[in-house]
């Protein structure tokens, strides 16, 4: 079992110096108000690291004279390898004891660095909530839970999504791992694991939204695209969930809300369906019907904590080999959707 005990107390008359990491890839658009957020940071102890990630556009060009206008600012030119390879150039290369991630199309509350270095204290990571904007709408996601009490609010902040991301945090350099760079799914929360193991502290969590997440796709978690590698994908992260679940409260997760991110992770494809012109209506029920075989989605739909109804209703089909009334519910649901955005 994990343990997740209090550590000696930090020294708090040293001054900590947070290092901002932003991965920047083909985002000349929105590098320079990304950069801006952080560059009117209340926070003023930190250093901004700008890893260009061999972008093919103009964005090289602008890291550069972002640096020339603030002695804050530094940039990192590598070869493109991928968010998770300019992450852990950025981690490398970090003069402060703090991290902060950030991406070069989403932008940070003013005090977002101030208020989570506070309530940091001497916990091992801090978390906030965020800003989350979609095709012209506007969310604010906030925490339920409000302290950390081990696999409680594990659960509770991994249901609903905080534990997906790294830039609604602030870790510790000395304890950070490193980024899978050979995984294009679930890299981000198998970083945050890893570094719950390591860290077996506090964590400190706010509950207000601090960072602004941009969100202008389809919203598609697994794409036509590689689908069966992103299953595949998927269900390790499932695994990974389930016995870090299990090495902190000493037993299995019985509430179901492992299994229903798994769950949700194939309902976001389903529901995607409709969008989606590179398959034809055959391939699509094939893939559904895939579905409905899975022996593992099978076994963790069982139980699968699901709240929304549109996820309820055409997962209910899946469970009973309804291809066709999965596929129909996507259908009849993407016509609601295209009806809202109108």
């Amino acid at each position: 079992m994990l343990s997740f005990c209090k550590r000696p107390p930090y020294n708090k008359e040293k001054k900590k110096m947070i290092t901002i990491i932003v991965p920047v890839y083909k985002s000349e658009k929105t590098l320079r108000p990304c950069v801006e957020s952080l560059q009117n940071q209340t926070e003023k102890d930190i250093e901004v690291l700008l890893v260009d990630d061999g972008s093919p556009d103009h964005c090289p060009d602008i890291c550069d004279e972002l640096a020339a206008e603030d002695s804050r600012i530094h940039v990192i030119h590598k070869q493109n390898g991928g968010v998770s390879s300019a992450r852990n150039a950025g981690i490398r290369e970090a003069k402060g004891e703090l991290l902060l991630f950030v991406d070069s199309d989403d932008s940070a509350d003013p005090d977002m660095a101030e208020q989570l270095l506070r309530s940091l204290g001497e916990a091992d990571l801090a978390i906030c909530g965020y800003h989350h904007h979609y095709m012209g709408r506007l969310v604010e996601k906030i925490p339920d839970c409000k302290t950390w009490t081990g696999a409680e609010s594990f659960l509770a902040l991994y249901g609903q999504g905080y534990l997906n991301m790294p830039w609604n945090k602030l870790f510790r350099k000395s304890l950070a791992g490193s980024f899978d760079e050979s995984l294009s799914l679930g890299e981000d929360l198998l970083f945050n694991l890893d570094y719950l193991r390591r860290a077996k502290g506090d964590v400190a969590i706010v509950q207000k939204p601090l960072y602004h997440y941009i969100q202008n796709d389809t919203g598609q978690t697994l794409s036509s695209r590689k689908r069966d590698d992103k299953l595949a994908l998927a269900k390790r992260i499932w695994r990974e969930a389930l016995r870090f679940y299990e090495e902190l409260a000493g037993q299995e997760d019985e509430s179901g809300v492992i299994n229903a991110r798994l769950i949700q992770e194939v309902l976001d494809d389903v529901e995607s369906m409709p969008f989606d012109h590179s398959r034809s209506r055959k391939e699509k029920l094939d893939v559904i019907a895939s579905y409905c075989n899975d022996p593992e989605l099978r076994r963790a739909g069982r139980n699968a904590a699901l709240t929304a109804l549109d996820y309820r209703l055409i997962h209910f089909c899946i469970r009973h080999g309804w291809k066709k009334g999965a596929y129909l519910l996507s259908v009849l649901r993407s016509l609601v959707v295209r009806m809202v955005r109108a």
